[in-house]
C-alpha cells in the first residue's frame, strides 16, 4: 500500500481524475465499468475503450451510435454484468453515496484477474463539509455546498440535533432551516462512512491495495450566515477523541478527498 491519509496532492476536478485513471489502464480495446456514469461519451470512445459501461441508477438505459458506450440503469451494488468481464473500474465522486462493502464484491467479481479499480470520492462524512448540500432543493432550485453555505462548519459532527435546529433557526428561514436540519440527521443520500470504514471494507473486498491518497483540502470558503458569537469552537482533535469514543474504534476527522486503488489478484 502507498499514499498516506495526510497527503494532499489530489486530483480535484473530474478532468484531471479521468486523466490520473487514463495514465494507469490502458484504455485502448478495454472494457470499462465506470460506478457513477460522469464521463463524457466522447471521451471514452477518443481513448479507443472496447465497451465503457456507464452504471448509474438515476441516467435512462442508452447505448451510443457506436455500441462502444452503453448505459446501465443500475445501483453499484447490483452489477449487471458477467463474472470477470471487466478491465478496469471506474468510479469518481460516487462512493460516498453507495454500500461500499457490496460495491466492492460487485467489483470483485467483475473484474478479470488482475483488473483495477479506481475510486475517487468525496467530500465524505469525515469531511467539513460532509452533508453533500448540493443535493438539496429549495426555493426552485438546486442547491450547491460551495455557493449555498448555510451549514455552520461540521455541522453534522460537532452540533446534535437540538443544537443545531436552534442555531439554524435563528439565521435561516422556518422551512429551509427545517430541510436542512432533515438532511443533516435524518437524509439517506451521504453513506455516513468515515475514512476508516473505507478501508475497512477495501480490506475485506478480496481485492488488494495498490494505493490510498487522502486529503482535508478545501478548496472554497464556508461562509455561513451566523453570528460567529453563536457557533461553536471545535477543533479536529476534539471532533476526533468524540468520535473515536463513539465508534468505539480510532476515527480520524477532516478527511474529504480519497483515491483508492485495488487490484484482482491474478
Amino acid at each position: 500500500m502507498t499514499g498516506s491519509p495526510a497527503s494532499a496532492g489530489l486530483a480535484l476536478s473530474e478532468d484531471a481524475v479521468f486523466a490520473d485513471f487514463a495514465a494507469r489502464v490502458d484504455l485502448s480495446g478495454a472494457v470499462v465499468a465506470e460506478i457513477g456514469g460522469s464521463v463524457a461519451v466522447e471521451t471514452t470512445e477518443r481513448h479507443g475503450v472496447a465497451c465503457w459501461y456507464a452504471v448509474d441508477p438515476n441516467r435512462a438505459a442508452y447505448t451510443a451510435e457506436s455500441g462502444r458506450y452503453r448505459v446501465l440503469r443500475a445501483r453499484a451494488e447490483e452489477l449487471s454484468l458477467p463474472d470477470a468481464s471487466v478491465d478496469a473500474v471506474f468510479s469518481s465522486n460516487a462512493f460516498q453515496f453507495l454500500d461500499v462493502a457490496s460495491t466492492l464484491a460487485q467489483a470483485h467479481r467483475v473484474l478479470r484477474p488482475g483488473g483495477l479499480l479506481y475510486a475517487h470520492f468525496g467530500p465524505i462524512w469525515s469531511a467539513i463539509d460532509g452533508h453533500q448540500l448540493e443535493y438539496v432543493r429549495y426555493a426552485g432550485r438546486d442547491l450547491v455546498f460551495w455557493r449555498d453555505t448555510y451549514l455552520p462548519p461540521w455541522a453534522h459532527l460537532a452540533y446534535e440535533r437540538a443544537e443545531l435546529a436552534e442555531l439554524l433557526a435563528g439565521a435561516l428561514p422556518a422551512d429551509l432551516a427545517e430541510l436542512l436540519l432533515w438532511h443533516v440527521h435524518d437524509s439517506d443520500t451521504v453513506n455516513r462512512l468515515f475514512f476508516e470504514d473505507y478501508v475497512s471494507a477495501a480490506l475485506g473486498s478480496g481485492l488488494r491495495w495498490v494505493e490510498v491518497t487522502a486529503s482535508a483540502q478545501l478548496d472554497y470558503v464556508i461562509s455561513a450566515p451566523f453570528d460567529p458569537s453563536a457557533l461553536r469552537a471545535v477543533t479536529e482533535e476534539e471532533l476526533t477523541a468524540r468520535w473515536t469514543r463513539r465508534r468505539g474504534r480510532p476515527t480520524q476527522i477532516g478527511i474529504r478527498d480519497v483515491l483508492m486503488v485495488l487490484r484482482r489478484p491474478d
